[in-house]
């Protein structure tokens, strides 16, 4: 019981919170898991822009700062340790994580970082013909492939960009095939990852693996302020998490009135002034302005309110729904 008398103990950067519980005995369970069910994850970096992708390391005991060689898509990638976590088998998310392959040698290093110094001194050049071209476009990230001689670079544009012209001055200056390829910000959001203002990670990284159609109508649904600061992600657009409950909030709200609608009840009746549908209960003011909380059971006789329907909807839905590039 001395871990948990003395908390002050200040954790490494290679012992987790998890790892800090395993040291305390309660006989041989901890949240009713045994320890042998406790796995090393390391955090792999294969950029410096992108966030960690966590992989098992098993008996190669690997440090913050070594490389290693992983299973990247479906190639070999050489990335380097950023983070070390302990965790029990119940708490790993239900997805497959793969195993580290192997510690990468020496070689397969200095590839990486003279690879790594190719990609910003290819985006750089990139960027800077694009302004001589007046261009409008923002290079985000840039691909390698040497087996066929070819980079690709990844932008983002408003429009339609004629790039031939860049197209040519690329070639010639970096002596490769060349294809840029426009992507969506959706697209550049997962790719340059983040955190989001839950504090977690950027869902389109983490676990999404295609983009659901999110409107407005599904935050009014939710009964969420519409306040564009608080319903847009990190890519501009409304965020994906509004989709995850959609669902239950339309069984939620299917009998609920709506705010403004007339209604009544036994003993009272008058205009919602609003409603709380996790509850299932919502503010009743009468004509002498009287307010009264009721539950949507208590409902007896409900008639809409009149209203234009919302023409910003379609147009805001269209512009957060467009096409996220090619």
């Amino acid at each position: 019981m001395e871990a948990l008398k003395n908390p002050t103990n200040k954790l490494t950067p290679e012992i987790s919170i998890h790892k800090w519980c395993s040291l305390i005995t309660f006989g041989d369970k901890i949240r009713g898991c045994k320890k042998q069910n406790m796995v090393k994850l390391v955090g792999i970096k294969f950029s410096d822009i992108s966030m960690p992708k966590y992989y098992v390391d098993e008996g190669l005991e690997l440090k913050i700062g070594d490389f290693c060689v992983c299973l990247w898509g479906e190639f070999e990638t050489t990335g380097y340790v950023c983070a070390i976590e302990h965790r029990y088998t119940e708490e790993i998310p239900m997805r497959p994580l793969f195993k580290v392959i192997r510690k990468a040698t020496e070689e397969e290093v200095e590839k990486w970082k003279a690879l790594k110094e190719r990609e910003r001194s290819a985006i750089q050049c990139c960027r800077e013909k694009a302004l001589k071209y007046n261009l409008v476009m923002k290079i985000s990230n840039v691909r390698f492939d040497d087996a066929n001689n070819k980079i690709i670079f990844h932008f983002t544009a408003d429009k339609r960009v004629d790039f031939r012209e860049l197209v040519r001055d690329l070639a010639a200056s970096l002596r490769a095939r060349i294809e840029l390829w426009q992507i969506g910000v959706r697209d550049e959001a997962r790719e340059i990852d983040g955190y989001g203002v839950c504090g977690q990670r950027l869902c389109c990284a983490g676990f999404l693996r295609e983009f659901k159609p999110v409107t407005i109508r599904m935050a009014k649904n939710q009964d969420i302020f519409l306040s564009p600061a608080k319903l847009s992600g990190c890519c501009g657009r409304l965020m994906c998490c509004l989709e995850y409950e959609e669902e239950e909030y339309k069984k939620l709200g299917a009998n609920a009135p709506e705010v403004g609608a007339y209604v009544k009840t036994q003993n009272q009746e008058g205009y919602i002034l609003e409603r709380n549908l996790l509850m299932q209960t919502c503010v009743l003011q009468d004509a002498n302005e009287n307010k009264y909380n009721i539950k949507f059971d208590q409902i007896v006789e409900m008639k809409p309110p009149e209203h234009a329907q919302d023409e910003d909807d379609e147009e805001l839905d269209e512009e957060n729904n467009g096409a996220d590039g090619v």
